[in-house]
């Protein structure tokens, strides 16, 4: 499964009431059933960072389309594929294994 990273910044302008409609919502909302959550955190930024950070695993990109259309009138969303880190870097970099040795 692939995994998927999606910033949602509160639109510019939005007011203290943008907040609020955004916690009654979210007391009810269903992550897509064809996405496997991994974590949704919601985090005391500044007005020009992410306010909530949701990651998950799925086959496709249909669940960044489920976000998009259930959260787009209060937050732009900013959706990136992701990977995990690795313990050691693949053999077919060779050129990257030697600068990492040298």
């Amino acid at each position: 499964m692939a995994l998927y990273v999606a910033y949602f910044k509160f639109k510019l302008g939005s007011s203290i009431m943008a907040g609020l409609s955004a916690f009654e919502r979210r007391k009810t909302f269903q992550h897509p059933h064809q996405a496997t959550l991994v974590g949704e955190f919601w985090v005391n930024a500044p007005p020009d960072q992410p306010q909530v950070v949701v990651i998950w695993e799925a086959d496709d990109e249909g669940p960044g389309d489920y976000y998009l259309a259930a959260w787009d009138d209060l937050f732009d969303i900013t959706i990136a594929p992701a990977t995990r880190p690795v313990s050691e870097l693949p053999e077919q970099l060779p050129e990257v294994r030697a600068a990492a040795k040298g």
